[in-house]
Order: C-alpha cells, then sequence, then structure tokens
C-alpha cells in the first residue's frame, strides 16, 4: 500500500469509491460491476487497474462454467483515515487496521524561569497527554472495527449466501452495516421500491430459517 497522499487521490473519485465499495463486500469481475453501477467496463477496468498498481486491490483468475476465465478484484489493504480539522489544527492520520499504538516522542525541557516559559511547557505536556489519549483511540477504534467486521465474515460464512442472488446479497450487506435504518432507508439507498425491499428482507430471514434446517 502506497502514502496516504496516494490513497486519498484514490477514494476522492467517485467511482472508485462506488467500485471499492462494491469489491469489500465480494470479489467482483469487471463486466459484472459495469453492470451493477452503470458504469462502462472500460471506466472500470481502467480505474481498478490503477487501484491495483497502487495495492488497494489485488485481482486473481476464475474458471466459470458460464464461459471464459474471469479476472476477479478484492480489497488487498485495510485502513483508517482520519482528519481532524480545528482553529489552529489540521491534521490527517492514516491507520494501518493492525497497527498498535505508538506513543509520541517528547524532549524533555530544560527548567524555565519565566510565566511565559513554564506556561509553554505546561500546554506541550497537556498536547503530549492528549496526543497519547488520541493514539490510544486510534489503537481502541481499530479493535472494534476489526470486531465489527469479523461479525459480519463470520455471520455470512456461517450462513453461506452463495446460492443468494446478488440484489438479494447487496440487500444483507446493507442490513449488517447499517442494523439502524429501516425498510424505508434501506429502498432510498438502494433505489427499490420499499414494498420489493421488504419481501426480499422476508426472503433472507427466511433463507436464515431454512438453513438452521
Amino acid at each position: 500500500m502506497n502514502d496516504m497522499d496516494t490513497i486519498l487521490a484514490i477514494v476522492e473519485n467517485p467511482t472508485r469509491r462506488r467500485i471499492l465499495q462494491a469489491v469489500v463486500r465480494e470479489p467482483h469481475y469487471p463486466l459484472q460491476l459495469s453492470k451493477e453501477l452503470g458504469i462502462s467496463q472500460q471506466a472500470i477496468v481502467k480505474n481498478l487497474n490503477l487501484m491495483e498498481k497502487e495495492g488497494i486491490v489485488v485481482s486473481y483468475r476464475e474458471s466459470s462454467d458460464r464461459g471464459p476465465e474471469r479476472i476477479f478484484y478484492r480489497p488487498s489493504s485495510e485502513f483508517t483515515i482520519t482528519i481532524d480539522m480545528r482553529n489552529n489544527m489540521f491534521e490527517v492520520k492514516m491507520i494501518p487496521a493492525n497497527e498498535s499504538s505508538k506513543k509520541p516522542e517528547t524532549k524533555e525541557l530544560e527548567p524555565k524561569k519565566t510565566a511565559e516559559e513554564r506556561k509553554l511547557e505546561e500546554v506541550r505536556a497537556r498536547i503530549s497527554q492528549i496526543d497519547r489519549q488520541i493514539a490510544e483511540f486510534d489503537r481502541r477504534r481499530s479493535e472494534i472495527v476489526r470486531e465489527r467486521n469479523d461479525l459480519i465474515n463470520e455471520f455470512l460464512q456461517m450462513a453461506d449466501i452463495t446460492n443468494m442472488d446478488y440484489e438479494h446479497r447487496e440487500l444483507l450487506y446493507d442490513m449488517l452495516n447499517r442494523p439502524n435504518w429501516s425498510a424505508e432507508d434501506i429502498s432510498k439507498k438502494l433505489g427499490f421500491n420499499e414494498t420489493l425491499v421488504s419481501r426480499m428482507i422476508d426472503d433472507i430471514l427466511q433463507y436464515c430459517r431454512d438453513m438452521e434446517r
């Protein structure tokens, strides 16, 4: 994976974000992405090639009983990017998924005599303490995100959704990733009729019940 500037340049593009939103759910091949996203296959391939070159996704070949061998793409890296923008502060940070927190190093100041110098030392010490708290927060956030991702993956593996059609799988991903959304919320996001979404949710629930038998 490349540096943060490269990552930001990649994800600022709306088309690439839509592609990534699809491939993080499950591996896709270009023609499939083109049909599902309504984007030309040429544009899909161009953006996939760029993202693979920068280490965001990786491709692999898989045979198909419906035609020639297909090239699938899946994510090859995990990370979090945070941006803090406040008065007198602009901080952009990229945190790899498995990175442990590192305490920032600070240099001890010599004892100061003036009130201004003592105040400066106090402020720097407090900021150092806050930086350590932020680093710990980032570490903990990474752990929580990992737990969230593991829960989704474990359920999907248990449910064995390979027999579901694409629309039902997409809906299931949204049900898992947006647990507080209603059928109305999901229907707006997917562009489906709410009645249809409710019926598809019933299908998914029935599928889960059948899996237990």
